[in-house]
């Protein structure tokens, strides 16, 4: 039985060899193996005294994905009818940023990013994910106040 080669995409090596250069030791890493070559890079954000799971996600395609979960299983129909007006007043203003409810109920920060491989710039995520973080500092009572509300 043949077995199937994988490769790792250039942009996972790159931010790799980044976070080992700058001694961030914050993420856990799965490789899916899979035709896109996808690495998701696991860690956490501490905002307003929560941890919030976040990940990035980086393949052979033109994104990079950023994605934070602000809260697990607790928007209903009911909650998503009184926060989705405010989610897309932010969606609408802040245009690299888009909040989402996922299936289950979840609360979730997507920040998409392109690069195109030979172009991929590990610093400029890195800065694009610490400013998600100070745009959550801010941003994250408002939202949750909203929810809980």
């Amino acid at each position: 039985m043949e077995q199937t080669q994988y490769t790792v995409n250039e942009k996972t090596t790159k931010w790799k060899a980044f976070l080992a250069e700058n001694k961030i030791e914050c993420f856990s890493v799965e490789e899916k193996q899979d035709e896109n070559e996808t690495a998701v890079f696991r860690s956490q954000m501490q905002i307003k005294g929560q941890i919030l799971p976040m990940a990035i996600l980086l393949d052979k395609s033109v994104y990079a994905l950023l994605q934070v979960q602000l809260a697990t299983g607790v928007v209903t129909d009911k909650v998503f009818t009184k926060i989705a007006p405010y989610l897309n007043e932010l969606n609408n203003k802040y245009r690299i940023s888009k909040f989402l409810v996922s299936p289950n109920g979840d609360l979730l920060l997507n920040v998409c990013m392109t690069f195109e491989t030979n172009t991929f710039n590990p610093a400029l995520l890195n800065a694009v994910t610490m400013e998600t973080a100070m745009f959550l500092e801010t941003e994250y009572a408002p939202i949750m106040a909203r929810v809980w509300k």
